[in-house]
């Protein structure tokens, strides 16, 4: 793996405390004049698409793609050329044959004429529709002029997502240059998007750069939001890497909050090495935490499985890891789920997984779903899943419910009893 240097690291971190002097360098002069207007490029693409070409006929694409610009002719003409290739290619249905025609019309581009193409595709409404190609664009004026491309999304560009692309194409190459370029720079949201795309850029060369600048961070959403982002690159590494990057998270929040998210993405993947993985975590609440969110997506596959890993693991984990075993397992058998959740002790940490038998089994089984609520460990608890599982039944067979009652004072509290079963009922006992 390519290690990020820790200077270029420690020389990005100023600006992570917001609002510093901007910083931005020379900016490009020389820009070229606004884009035709959008609907003369919507109607360009109508009308070549009607009467020139069809996008299923390869000799007609072949025509497409030797249409090059004039090199010779003026600035307007380039402009009125590169309107209606753009068009032109939008309007091809085949993904791949699209991105083959619109990386050769990138190729045609000069520094100069990318203003002149963004803003157009922007004013024209294709952005929500052709993110791709968008992103493909600007990601090579960043690679062309970047200073000149921040300074446009800066002024025009109020998208979010356009500003994360952009930067995040930059620092991947050039990390120092990114962080430099943007400094100081606020997109007035919740989220510094302009920062979230510097360090997903960072985390596609070394992810545990990204999160040692990500850990300089102020706490906040935009810290929250760019170590969600990066995640897809430490699960991309692999198991055992992604046990080591979250054990690098220094601060318990963030490192508990983390681990539920990539145990998650992990699972999505592969539950039974996402197990694994929550099994060789050091830190306890940071597994714990995993746990849980694996151990439901384990069970919705292979149910058996999961409660075998369940049982294989340390007290501590089991408890968590036990609501999602029982929440699937009581969907399955009420009366097994029941069973199983008994002969795992009176660990009040398992009142958890006890709350989920309760809310999976009530529905169907609601007798069952009595006879165990007795095993949660706080009175109040016990109170209040009576009132709510004897309630929810005489809803639907209110005899039922009422003769549970009846039958069990004395394992309900009074105030639950007189909340089920009718005063004239009981002023008759």
């Amino acid at each position: 793996m390519n290690t990020f240097p820790r200077k270029m690291l420690l020389g990005a971190l100023w600006l992570f405390p917001f609002g510093i002097g901007l910083f931005i360098g020379n900016q490009t002069t020389d820009k070229q004049a606004s884009f035709p207007d959008p609907s003369s490029m919507k109607a360009a693409a109508s009308h070549r698409s009607t009467l020139t070409r069809t996008v299923n006929s390869s000799a007609e694409r072949t025509d497409s793609r030797s249409n090059t610009f004039n090199l010779n002719g003026s600035a307007e003409e380039r402009r009125e050329q590169a309107c209606s290739q753009l068009a032109d290619i939008l309007n091809v249905s085949d993904r791949v044959e699209r991105t083959r025609q619109l990386l050769a019309f990138i190729d045609q581009l000069s520094p100069l004429d990318f203003e002149s193409v963004i803003s157009g595709f922007s004013e024209a409404g294709w952005i929500d529709f052709n993110r791709g190609e968008f992103s493909f664009l600007l990601s090579s004026w960043m690679s062309q002029d970047p200073l000149a491309a921040i300074e446009y999304l800066k002024q025009n560009e109020e998208d979010g997502w356009a500003r994360k692309v952009a930067i995040s194409a930059w620092a991947s190459e050039n990390p120092e240059a990114a962080a430099n370029a943007i400094k100081g720079l606020e997109d007035g949201g919740k989220v510094n998007d302009w920062i979230v795309g510097l360090i997903q850029g960072m985390a596609r060369s070394d992810p545990q750069a990204a999160l040692l600048a990500i850990q300089q961070m102020p706490k906040n959403d935009t810290q929250k939001t760019a170590i969600r982002e990066i995640l897809p690159e430490v699960v991309s590494r692999g198991i055992e890497f992604a046990g080591e990057w979250i054990e690098m998270i220094d601060d318990p929040k963030l490192q508990n909050d983390t681990a539920r998210r990539l145990g998650g993405v992990l699972a999505k993947r592969d539950p039974v090495a996402a197990s694994d993985w929550v099994s060789q975590l050091k830190t306890v609440n940071s597994r714990r935490n995993a746990s849980e969110v694996v151990s439901e997506i384990y069970a919705s596959q292979d149910l058996d499985a999961a409660i075998t890993w369940t049982e294989s693991l340390p007290q501590d984990t089991l408890t968590e890891a036990a609501e999602g075993v029982a929440k699937h397992l009581a969907r399955r058998d009420p009366a097994e789920a029941a069973y199983w959740l008994q002969q795992l002790g009176n660990d009040p940490d398992l009142d958890g997984a006890r709350i989920q038998f309760i809310r999976e089994s009530m529905n169907n089984s609601p007798e069952v779903t009595l006879e165990n609520i007795h095993t949660l460990s706080r009175p109040a608890d016990q109170d209040k899943y009576y009132r709510h599982v004897l309630g929810t039944w005489k809803k639907s067979n209110q005899e039922a419910a009422i003769s549970w009652a009846q039958e069990n004072l004395e394992s309900i509290s009074e105030k639950v009893y007189k909340s089920i079963v009718p005063k004239k009922q009981r002023a008759m006992e």
